[in-house]
């Protein structure tokens, strides 16, 4: 079927073939299966095993909140969409789904953050606990202020527009008459640099400062050689877990982003919009990441790989 853009060329639109249809209702089947398992296990590991319980582990909570997040408001509306190839917006449905996106991928991103300055501060001041319990509380509590306030926009610019000709109602970014026809493209560049460029720059730096300090500063005290190896490969291993989970978290998320761009600042190269396979790849990714996220935590992690068998038999222990 061909359509008219508004520089008037005519752009084919993509249909998926039966075996595509199939493939993408399993993949997000799949993904929205392991995110739900994977971070409800991830939240009764931690709650439910006092061991658990780190200021490190609350934060890793807290991501698992906002993945969980994007697992029951997103995932089942994408995946309805594919199933039925549409959907009947209403204007609660389409202001809260890019609403409780952005939130939950900015949450993550600051939980992340929050993390690092936990890393940073506990290994380079290991004799002075900064971060305690209360301050955790209460970077959790800012990380949820920022993300719903800076998200909020979405509230008033995400409308229901109706097409005659189609009888179909489409869920639009409309920012006017309150603001200009261009702050669609401006409120993208905000989320971008608020949550991605300047969080993971953040944590770029001071998970360098760490890795540095890791390798060559020696475990303060009297300790023996067996001793002091223990606790650096312990860090060690912290650090290689959280180091995978923000790496894949950019990589994941990167895709969304380019997608973005190629729709509001790459019409003269993509007249007829960002290339389906791409929208898809990326929105896929974007999602995935909070099925992963679990996954990483048992790969890197042997009280997270061993709270998650004992979740799975029931064996779930106050200890």
């Amino acid at each position: 079927m061909a359509t008219n853009n508004s520089s008037g060329i005519q752009c084919e639109s993509s249909t998926d073939t039966r075996t595509e249809h199939v493939f993408k209702l399993i993949a997000y089947s799949i993904i929205l299966f392991g995110s739900l398992v994977g971070n409800v296990l991830v939240i009764l590991v931690v709650v439910l095993n006092r061991h658990m319980r780190s200021v490190t582990n609350y934060l890793i909570v807290n991501m698992a909140v906002a993945d969980l997040l994007l697992t029951a408001f997103n995932m089942p509306v994408t995946i309805k969409v594919i199933a039925t190839r549409s959907i009947d917006w209403s204007v609660v449905l389409c202001k809260i789904i890019p609403f409780t996106q952005s939130v939950s991928v900015a949450s993550s991103v600051l939980t992340l953050t929050a993390i690092a300055i936990d890393r940073f501060l506990a290994i380079l001041y290991p004799l002075k606990r900064y971060v305690t319990f209360p301050v955790a509380y209460y970077m959790i509590a800012v990380v949820w202020i920022v993300s719903i306030a800076v998200n909020s926009p979405f509230l008033y610019a995400m409308k229901v527009v109706f097409n005659k000709n189609t009888k179909k109602s489409s869920c639009l970014e409309i920012w006017t008459p309150v603001f200009s026809e261009n702050a669609d493209k401006d409120f993208t560049f905000v989320l971008f640099v608020t949550f991605y460029v300047f969080p993971l720059s953040t944590m770029s730096v001071l998970y360098s400062f760490v890795i540095h300090n890791l390798w060559v500063r020696k475990v303060p005290g009297i300790q023996t050689p067996e001793n002091q190896l223990r606790a650096e490969r312990s860090k060690k291993k912290v650090l290689k877990m959280l180091l995978a989970v923000v790496v894949v978290f950019a990589l994941c998320w990167l895709p969304v982003y380019i997608t973005q761009f190629i729709a509001f600042f790459g019409q003269k190269s993509f007249p007829c919009g960002p290339p389906a396979t791409l929208a898809f790849v990326g929105y896929f990714l974007g999602y995935a990441n909070s099925a992963i996220n679990p996954a990483m935590y048992a790969i890197f992690n042997s009280n997270f790989r061993k709270g998650f068998q004992d979740a799975l038999l029931y064996r779930c222990r106050r200890n």
